[in-house]
């Protein structure tokens, strides 16, 4: 399954990474991604493509607090 990212995902994750004080490091931990993975999502231009395991994983990161 791939799923999509969008601008406002995107931004979300680096505010909620900001909030937090994480390093890229730390939020891959988290997330239990790759550190690569987690560079790509934080960097890449949106909306792109990821797996869905990366999908779940930044959602039901940005769910958390909800």
């Amino acid at each position: 399954m791939q799923a999509i990212i969008t601008e406002k995902q995107q931004v979300a994750l680096i505010k909620k990474q900001a909030v937090n004080r994480l390093t890229r490091s730390q939020l891959a931990e988290k997330l239990n991604l790759a550190r690569t993975t987690v560079k790509d999502v934080l960097d890449k231009p949106a909306p792109f493509v990821v797996s869905g395991k990366t999908f779940t994983a930044v959602n039901d990161y940005l769910l958390e607090d909800l």
